[in-house]
This record gives structure tokens, sequence and C-alpha cells, in this order.
């Protein structure tokens, strides 16, 4: 007998008969989850996308910023506009403060711009203080300014400890018929180097010559000329008007210092290398102490603004570039634009307008003698 046939029978139950009403109800019921679950997918939906919507304009908004900014700093008439700004503060831009950056007085009256801060590294005794027209005003050692003649100029405090920190300060001196629109000091003729009195130096037409073939004695240390520092100071000033930043780099070095970088630049690219670029020690011109290197020492330098600047107003402070272009032959040394050597506005004009080096203009030799 098959008893599984009577389980079979009996685990079917009869199924409860459902109404019309109530499956209906069913229906409409699940219909409206469907419906509302729809209905919230559509609402997150539309969340999301007004999110999206928002940084769209969001990024809209700053892109149109962008471009807003790009075309004032193109604008002929900002870029005007910030050019004023340098020319009302030029070169004030080191760690230095003062309790002022201008001074008024009448002619023999003294003022002082007290230093409340200092550049890192510096220190009271660092201060060098220089005139860019002693002919107006004068100042020593302390920063005491001194009124001479009516008129307008810079006085430059410098750190002896980095050249790069330095701030200018405008002094107008009143008085009958005071021009106190700009500065007077590059209006002045930038007057002749002095002539040492030492054995063993060579001048021609009042020009002390350092080159391969004329060489100074080792015990010659003049240390920077205060001449040359202060025509440089002028012409580091008018440069700050036209926007444009020149400093001093290097300036006088001893017969010692010479000699150490030298004897470097032999071990890095040999002699013969070395000595087109580096004077030996006894024939460097900065052992003259009216020589100074600007800005960077490269000559990458020679495509600035600054350098073509220099190359075209440097004779009016009377410093001429000492390395030309076009005149290794003459002067033994390559292109430097950045050597710049103080001779006097008579010579410094001369040597300008006759487009000639020094050693072509008064036909001397640059050459070692061989060894």
């Amino acid at each position: 007998m098959d008893n599984n046939r009577y389980d079979r029978y009996e685990s079917h139950r009869p199924r409860k008969r459902v109404s019309r009403k109530t499956l209906r109800n069913r229906r409409l019921a699940a219909l409206f989850i469907i419906a509302f679950l729809v209905l919230l997918f559509i609402i997150l939906i539309a969340k999301g996308c007004s999110k999206s919507d928002k940084k769209g304009k969001s990024s809209k908004v700053t892109s149109a910023t962008t471009i807003t900014t790009q075309a004032t700093t193109t604008d002929p008439a900002i870029t005007t506009t910030a050019t004023t700004t340098t020319v009302a503060d030029p070169v004030n831009k080191s760690d230095f403060k003062l309790d002022k950056t201008s001074v008024y007085i009448e002619v023999g009256e003294q003022d002082t711009p007290m230093v409340q801060a200092y550049p890192e590294g510096t220190y009271e005794a660092d201060e060098r203080w220089s005139t860019g027209d002693p002919s107006i005003a004068s100042v020593d050692n302390y920063g005491h300014i001194k009124g001479i003649s009516p008129g307008v100029c810079y006085v430059t405090l410098r750190s002896a400890a980095d050249p790069k920190q330095e701030v200018m300060i405008k002094v107008t001196v009143r008085g009958e018929g005071t021009d106190t629109s700009t500065p007077q000091s590059n209006k002045a003729e930038a007057p002749e180097p002095p002539v040492y009195d030492t054995e063993g130096l060579t001048y021609i037409e009042g020009v002390l010559i350092a080159n391969k073939s004329y060489s100074l004695p080792a015990t010659f240390a003049p240390g920077l000329e205060t001449i040359c520092y202060s025509q440089f100071q002028a012409l580091s000033g008018a440069a700050a008007k036209e926007g444009l930043s020149i400093y001093l780099q290097s300036g006088y070095r001893s017969y010692h210092d010479q000699e150490i970088i030298y004897d470097n630049y032999v071990k890095e690219d040999g002699k013969e290398a070395a000595d087109t670029y580096s004077a030996r020690p006894g024939y460097s011109e900065h052992q003259t102490g009216l020589c100074i290197d600007v800005n960077t020492i490269d000559d990458a330098f020679g495509y600035t603004p600054e350098a073509a600047w220099l190359a075209e107003h440097a004779h009016e402070y009377g410093f001429i570039i000492r390395y030309p272009q076009g005149k290794e032959s003459y002067t033994g040394y390559k292109y430097e634009p950045w050597h710049i050597r103080y001779v006097g506005s008579k010579m410094a004009t001369k040597l300008h307008k006759s487009g000639q080096c020094l050693e072509e203009y008064l036909n001397i030799k640059s050459e070692y003698k061989s060894e």
C-alpha cells in the first residue's frame, strides 16, 4: 500500500477564498507604495541635480572672477596705477623699520630717522648711510641728515651684513625756488673718482687701470669707494622710480678674497677657462673699490629689463658696462652685463657715445704675460 498517497492528500488544506474587494484594496495599496517609492526616487534625483547645479554655478562664478582678475592685471590703466605706487615708495622693501621715510628740513637744519627694527642678522654697527646727492643733503655714519641746498634727493640706509637689505628716505630741503617734484640725485654730474697716491698703480687719462696687462699691489686695499657707492645709490633710486630693482650683489674684494675665488674656479673649470671670466689675484677690478656687480651674476641677467636700463643709463651716473658684448678681444673677458665700473660722468659719457670699451678707447691691451 502506498502510504505516501495519504500523506500527500492530507498536506493540502482547502484554500480560503479572497473577495474581489479585498483583492482590489491590496492592488491599490501596492500601487500606492510603488507611487510613493517613485516619488521619493524623483525627489532624491531632483535634490542631487540641485546640488550639482549649485556647484556648476559656483564654478562658473569662480571662472568668471578669474577672467576678470586677469583682465584687470593686463589693463593698461591698472598697470599705470601699480607703477605709480612703486614710484611713491621706491626700494623700501627691506626688513628695516624706520620711524619715517620722508624728511623735510630747511637749509642748515638736521634730522635723523630712527631705526626701530633691523633685518635678521643686522645690528647697529652694520648701518651704512649714503646720500644720492651730497650737494642737496649730507648724511653721516649715524644717519644725521643735514640740508645743504634746496632740492630733493634720496638718503639710503643699507646693511653691511646683507647689502640686499636697504631702505631709502626721501629728503626735501626747503628753500627759495625749491623743486620738490622729483629727486635731484640724477641731475648732478657724477664726479671723477679719486686718484690714489699709491706706488704700483697705473692711471691713463685719469682712469685707474686694472686688467690682464696692468696689475694692482697686493697691499692696495681701499674698500668700496664712497663716491662709487653714493652714485650707485642714485642709479638704483632712479631705476626704482621706473619700477626696476637694481641692487648691489658684490662690491670691493681684497687681493686675498680674489685669490680664493679665482683658485676655486681653476679647480672647477681649469685655468684656461677660468681666465675668460675671472681675474687672477692682483688683476681684478673689484680690488680698485670702483666696481660693482649688480643683481644676479648670470648670463640670464642680460635679458632682463634691468640690464637694458643699465646699459642705457649707467653713464648718467658715472658708470660703464666694463665688459660689453662683442668686446672680448679687447677686454680679455666674456660679456658681463652685471659688471659696472665707476669712471665719472665725463669718461662714461665718452665711452657710451663712442660705443667703445675702455681698452679700445684708451688703446691699451689686456693680456697676461706668457708664463
